[in-house]
């Protein structure tokens, strides 16, 4: 049955009053950090120079400048991929345009507000170590992060696109985020892992977040539905959004790196998305039966090399062997396409952009390699080890000894657990099984909310992957994204329905066979 404009009314209404209570949020709690304090800089200028230095020196090197000169130009890539690469990736439906960019902007926007409360209460628990509670600072580096989160529930969308109302995907994303934030928290106080690209607690989480909450949004109509399909135009939109994400997914794994790790973050990831591309061809064509390349492969397989090498993007691969995980992950998300996904729609999971293919398979891996390049990492080289020099402090945090860590203050290394490479290696592992049941477990209660909530706005059969229920669409929409007709309108005999667009040229057809030849060249002129 179709939403009446009363039940279509509560969503404006729902986020308007969630907007409210951001605003008075924000009002009480939410402030610039110490670098965006105003008059700071001014404040600091006077200390150095009455210290006997020049304010010239000095303003080259305030904290404010630095942070926008290191960590800007990354923000900007990892927001051009959240709007534009995730959203135009999103495109292939052949009737859900609309739906993929718009709604990816709205869950991408309300993710971020709330990201920023949820992720920032966990941020008293040190406030009041030092008696500075409580309240939320904001930086560019928490952009950063605020837009990590996002990504996550963008993510999950991608598990229900076009079956899900954007009231149950604002919802699903604000269950979502209070999930992610407590499992990030758990690694930042507890295991201490490394995962830099957030391939743990971004991409896996997202990924089985979403198939959580795709097993209790199941619909059996949903399975070989006639609008879950491409045409060629919006495959190439989605491939658009696809070379988006593959162009600056460097700089989304080395975004909050620091010194050479960051440095290797970037090169790590720039070839493993070579080599990603190069398995995706190969195993695309050498799995299909008439050697043909498959463009959902393309679309996405190709990007599972920046999935694949997130979690250890900064941590001392080499060259070849970030070119390993790529190629792997290249393989591993094409086998999933290939595989896997026919797998879950017989338990009930539906996937409709296979983000289990990439960004849960590939997640997975980079966090069991993650675990054996921690348990090879020393400060130098002996018994088969990889040396990492002081940069082991900054990759892992938690092996930073508890004292006598002097030498390496300059490199803004803090006093820490003193872990060893095993112990390391087991806290990777436990990050990764922590994700996968706070991601599964969450998706299954947000599903259950979403689900069994008829306020929510729940599509019928009819409205499934379709921009007609939320969209007001231009006259010419039918001319170019085919809408099916019923059943009782007109069936194929092999079952199959015709589009409108068939008849109308049947119509034409008929009509022209009909008419003096005479006719039919004026009709034609």
């Amino acid at each position: 049955m179709k939403l009446s404009r009363l039940e279509k009314l509560t969503f404006p209404i729902f986020l308007f009053v969630f907007e409210v209570i951001f605003l008075v949020i924000y009002g009480l709690l939410v402030r610039y950090d110490e670098a965006g304090a105003p008059h700071q800089d001014l404040v600091a200028v006077s200390q150095h120079v009455e210290a006997g230095g020049t304010a010239d020196e000095f303003t080259r090197n305030l904290q404010s400048s630095l942070s926008t000169v290191k960590t800007y130009p990354f923000f900007q890539d990892v927001h051009v991929m959240i709007f534009i690469g995730f959203g135009f990736l999103m495109t292939f439906l052949r009737r859900y345009g609309f739906g993929s960019v718009a709604f990816n902007m709205l869950v991408a926007a309300f993710a971020i507000q709330w990201y920023t409360i949820a992720s920032g209460v966990y941020t008293f628990i040190e406030q009041s170590k030092t008696n500075t509670c409580c309240s939320i600072h904001v930086s560019i580096e928490s952009m950063v992060t605020a837009d990590f989160g996002a990504a996550a529930a963008l993510i999950t969308m991608g598990a229900v696109l076009g079956r899900a109302s954007p009231f149950q995907l604002i919802v699903i994303t604000f269950f979502e985020i209070i999930f992610y934030s407590s499992n990030e928290a758990l690694n930042h106080f507890v295991f201490k892992a490394a995962d830099i690209g957030g391939s743990m607690l971004i991409h896996t989480f997202g990924a089985y977040f979403g198939l959580g909450v795709s097993v209790m949004l199941y619909r059996k109509k949903a399975s070989n539905h006639p609008k879950n399909s491409t045409v060629y135009h919006s495959d190439l939109f989605a491939m658009i959004g696809a070379i988006f994400l593959w162009m600056f997914w460097p700089s989304f794994n080395g975004a909050l790196a620091s010194g050479n790790a960051q440095y290797r973050a970037v090169i790590n990831t720039y070839y493993s998305m070579t080599a990603s591309v190069i398995s995706t061809f190969i195993f695309s064509m050498l799995f299909n039966n008439k050697r043909k390349l498959d463009m959902t492969h393309i679309q996405n397989a190709s990007l599972a090399g920046g999935v694949a090498v997130g979690s250890v993007a900064d941590m001392v691969l080499q060259p070849w062997g970030a070119l390993l995980i790529g190629f792997l992950a290249g393989f591993i998300s094409v086998v999933g396409y290939r595989l896997f996904s026919d797998c879950l729609e017989k338990i009930y999971i539906q996937d409709t952009c296979g983000v289990h293919n990439l960004h849960g398979l590939p997640g997975v891996f980079s966090g069991i390699a993650s675990a054996i390049a921690a348990g090879v990492a020393e400060i130098s080289a002996a018994d088969g080890k990889v040396a990492y020099g002081p940069s082991l402090y900054l990759v892992f945090p938690a092996r930073t000894p508890s004292a006598n860590v002097t030498e390496f203050s300059g490199l803004g290394i803090s006093p820490s657990v003193g872990r060893d490479a095993g112990t390391q290696a087991g806290f990777q592992l436990a990050l990764l099984a922590s994700t996968l049941t706070i991601s599964i477990a969450g998706g299954l209660l947000t599903g259950a909310i979403v689900h069994c909530l008829p306020a929510f706005n729940n599509l019928d059969d009819e409205h499934l992957y379709d921009d007609e229920e939320f969209w007001e669409l231009p006259d010419d929409a039918d001319n170019y994204l085919p809408v099916l007709v019923s059943q009782q309108d007109h069936q194929e005999p092999d079952g199959q329905y015709e589009t409108t667009i068939g008849l109308r040229q049947r119509e034409v057809r008929g009509r022209q066979s009909s008419m003096a030849p005479d006719e039919m060249k004026q009709s034609t002129v």
